[in-house]
C-alpha cells in the first residue's frame, strides 16, 4: 500500500510552520534559519502567497554576486522558485521531486503552503518504519524464543522437538483468513438469497471447516508459523508463565499481543502505524523482556573474566611445547579491511577453548573490546532483532554462524548475550576429520600420522615425514601441516613457520617468497602467501573454493579427496625449501655470531 506526503509533514509544522516573508532583509531570514537550525525557508508575499524558497547556498550566492551586507539585500533578491507537492500525492512522486533540491513545499487546493518537507523528514520518516519492524520483530522473536522454546527446553539444553511439534501440529496451519472469507461468502450469499443471514452458526462453521478443506488444515514447521500462531502456543502453555507475570490474566494479554498482531500485519502491508500504535509497541516489547525467566548460566561466567583484553593481535598462531616436538596451533588468518567489522568475534568464538565448552556469556562490552575499535550499533543496544540467528540479511550474525555458533539467549537491559556451540557443526568436523586421518594413513611413501584426535575443532593437524626421516645433513624432515576450514567458505592445506622469534619467522618466509616463482611453477598451481605482519608466525597455504563443513556429503568426499592428492605434493614441493631456509638461518646466525 502507498505512503503519502502527509504521512510526512513533521507534528511541529503543524502548528507553527515558519517562513520568510519576501520583503524582509536577508540578515531577517537567515536569523530566523540560526535559530531554528533550518537550511532553508518558504518564501510568502504579503499575502501569504508562496512565492519559493530561500537557502543558505542562495543567500551566499546573492552576497557574492551584490557584494552587498546582508541587511542591505531583501530575501526576494535571494528567492528562487520550487516544485511542489500536496497531502495526497503518494510519497515516491515526493521523493522523485527531492532529487534535485532539499525542500518541497506542500500546498493545498488553493494553493497556499501548509508545510514543507526536507530529505531530514524523509529520512526520520523512514527511520522511524525500521523501529517499528525491530520493534515488531523483537516482539516475536522474544515470544518465540524466550518464552516458547524455553518451555520445550530439556535439561541438557536441547530442543524437545518432537513434543514442540506436537504442540504445533495441534493449532495447525493458521486458517483464520481463509475462515474469514468464507464466513464473508456465506453471508454474501444468504442476503442475496433474502435469507437471515444471522442464522449461521459460526462453531458449527469452525467444526466443519477442517473436514471440507483439510489441505488449509496442514501442520507446519515451527519456524515457518505466523504470530498468530504463536499467540496460540502460548495460550496453550500461559499457565506456565502466568505467577510470573503476577498473574496477569489471560485476556489482557491477548488482546495486547492480537492489537500488536495487527500492527505488525500493517506494518507488512505498508500501512501507516500511528504514535499510539507505536507507544504500544513499545511497551509491549518492554513487558515481555521484564518478565521472561532468567536461565542458570552461572557454569558459563567464569568466562567473562578472561574476555577483556582480547584484540586481534592475540588471535595469532600459537605453540604448543610437548616433550618431544612442537604442535603448532592455526587460529585465523590476518582480518582484511574490507572483511565485516565482526569478523574478529567470530575468530573469536571459532577458537574458544576447550572445545568441550558449549556454551559462552559476554558482556556487549567484552563485544566490543574484541572489535575494538569499532562500536556496536545502537539498534544491538535496543532490539533484539539485531542479534537474530539470520544467515540472509544480517552481516553480523553470519559471521557467527559460519563458524558454527549462535545466539541462544539474550538479555538487553542486563546488555549480555550467550552464544552456544551448533552441535551438528562440532559432529561434522569429527566426522569429516576422523575419516580423512583414516585415509592419511593410506598414503603410499609417506608417514602420515595425526597429531591431535579429532574434537570437533575446524582444523586437524598431521605430522608428515618420508620413510628416510633424516637428511644427509642431519636434519629431520618432519612438517607439521594442518587442514583448516576458514570462515571463508574455504578449505586449505597449510605450512607455516614459528620458530618462537617474531623477525626470524618473517626472514625465513621471504627467503622462501624469494623463491615463490621456481615454487609455484614445481607445485603445478598458486599458493597463498601470507606474511602475517602482525601476527607471530608465517603461513603457505593451498586453498580450496567453495568448501564449507555444512557442504553436502559428495561434496565433502570431494575435498578429502583433494586433500590426499595434494598434501603429498605440497610437501614434495614445500619441504626442500623450506628445509634449506631453516638451514640457511641459522649458518647466518652462525657467522654473525664469530
Amino acid at each position: 500500500m502507498a505512503s503519502f506526503v502527509r504521512d510526512l509533514v513533521p507534528e511541529s509544522q503543524k502548528l507553527n510552520l515558519v517562513t520568510a516573508i519576501e520583503t524582509e532583509t536577508l540578515q531577517s531570514a537567515l536569523s530566523k534559519m540560526i535559530e531554528h537550525d533550518f537550511s532553508q525557508l518558504p518564501v510568502l508575499d504579503e499575502q501569504s502567497n508562496l512565492k519559493g524558497l530561500v537557502t543558505s547556498d542562495s543567500i551566499l550566492r546573492s552576497v557574492s554576486y551584490f557584494k552587498a551586507p546582508l541587511d542591505k539585500i531583501k530575501v526576494s533578491h535571494a528567492v528562487f522558485s520550487s516544485k511542489t507537492c500536496r497531502l495526497d500525492d503518494e510519497l515516491s512522486e515526493l521523493l522523485s521531486k527531492l532529487n534535485d533540491v532539499g525542500a518541497i513545499p506542500v500546498i493545498d487546493n488553493t494553493e497556499k503552503l501548509i508545510a514543507i518537507i526536507t530529505h531530514y523528514d524523509t529520512t526520520a520518516y523512514y527511520r522511524q518504519r525500521s523501529e517499528d519492524i525491530m520493534l515488531a520483530e523483537d516482539i516475536e522473536t522474544t515470544l518465540r524464543d524466550d518464552y516458547i522454546k524455553s518451555v520445550y527446553t530439556k535439561e541438557d539444553g536441547e530442543l524437545d522437538g518432537d513434543s514442540l511439534q506436537a504442540d504445533v501440529n495441534k493449532i495447525g496451519k493458521s486458517t483464520q483468513g481463509t475462515k474469514k472469507q468464507l464466513k464473508k461468502f456465506l453471508s454474501h450469499y444468504l442476503n442475496k438469497a433474502n435469507i437471515d443471514s444471522t442464522t449461521i452458526n459460526i462453531k458449527l462453521v469452525d467444526d466443519l471447516y477442517p473436514t471440507h478443506f483439510p489441505e488449509n488444515d496442514i501442520s507446519r514447521n515451527f519456524e515457518d508459523l505466523t504470530l498468530y500462531d504463536y499467540i496460540q502456543i502460548f495460550k496453550v502453555n500461559w499457565n506456565k508463565f502466568e505467577s510470573g507475570f503476577n498473574n496477569l490474566e489471560w485476556d489482557a494479554i491477548h488482546r495486547l499481543l492480537d492489537e500488536v498482531r495487527k500492527t505488525r500485519n500493517a506494518i507488512a502491508h505498508f500501512k501507516g502505524v500511528t504514535p499510539e500504535q507505536q507507544k504500544q509497541l513499545q511497551f509491549c516489547a518492554s513487558l515481555l523482556d521484564r518478565h521472561k525467566s532468567k536461565p542458570d548460566i552461572s557454569e558459563y561466567l567464569e568466562m567473562t573474566e578472561i574476555i577483556g583484553n582480547i584484540s586481534n593481535q592475540t588471535m595469532s598462531y600459537i605453540q604448543k611445547n610437548s616433550q618431544e616436538e612442537g604442535i603448532l596451533e592455526p587460529i585465523e588468518e590476518e582480518i582484511d579491511a574490507r572483511e565485516s567489522q565482526y569478523a574478529s568475534l567470530a575468530i573469536y568464538l571459532q577458537n574458544l577453548v576447550p572445545i568441550e565448552q558449549s556454551k559462552v556469556e559476554i558482556t556487549f562490552n567484552q563485544i566490543e573490546n574484541i572489535i575494538s575499535p569499532k562500536q556496536l550499533p545502537t539498534s544491538a543496544r535496543k532490539h533484539r532483532a539485531w542479534w537474530a540467528n539470520d544467515s540472509v540479511s544480517h552481516p553480523q550474525s553470519k559471521q557467527w554462524l559460519e563458524v558454527g555458533w549462535r545466539v541462544s539467549n539474550l538479555n538487553i537491559s542486563e546488555e549480555r548475550v550467550m552464544f552456544s556451540r551448533i552441535g551438528d557443526r562440532q559432529t561434522a568436523y569429527i566426522s569429516f576429520f576422523s575419516y580423512l586421518s583414516s585415509q592419511l594413513q593410506k598414503v603410499q611413501g609417506l608417514s602420515i600420522e595425526p597429531g591431535m584426535t579429532s574434537q570437533g575443532r575446524n582444523w586437524f593437524a598431521v605430522k608428515i615425514r618420508p620413510l628416510d626421516e633424516v637428511s644427509k645433513d642431519g636434519h629431520p624432515k618432519t612438517m607439521w601441516l594442518c587442514f583448516s576450514f576458514d570462515r571463508k567458505s574455504r578449505f586449505r592445506i597449510e605450512s607455516y613457520i614459528d620458530t618462537s622469534d617474531h623477525k626470524r619467522n618473517k626472514e625465513i618466509f621471504d627467503r622462501l617468497h624469494d623463491q615463490k616463482a621456481e615454487i609455484e611453477k614445481q607445485f603445478g598451481d598458486s599458493l597463498s602467501w601470507e606474511r602475517l605482519d602482525s601476527k607471530r608466525a608465517v603461513r603457505i597455504a593451498y586453498y580450496r573454493d567453495n568448501s564449507s563443513i555444512t557442504s553436502s556429503q559428495d561434496q565433502l568426499d570431494q575435498i578429502r579427496d583433494w586433500s590426499c592428492k595434494n598434501i603429498i605434493r605440497f610437501y614434495n614441493t614445500i619441504e626442500p625449501y623450506f628445509h634449506a631456509a631453516i638451514v640457511d638461518g641459522e649458518s647466518s646466525e652462525a657467522s654473525e655470531s664469530l
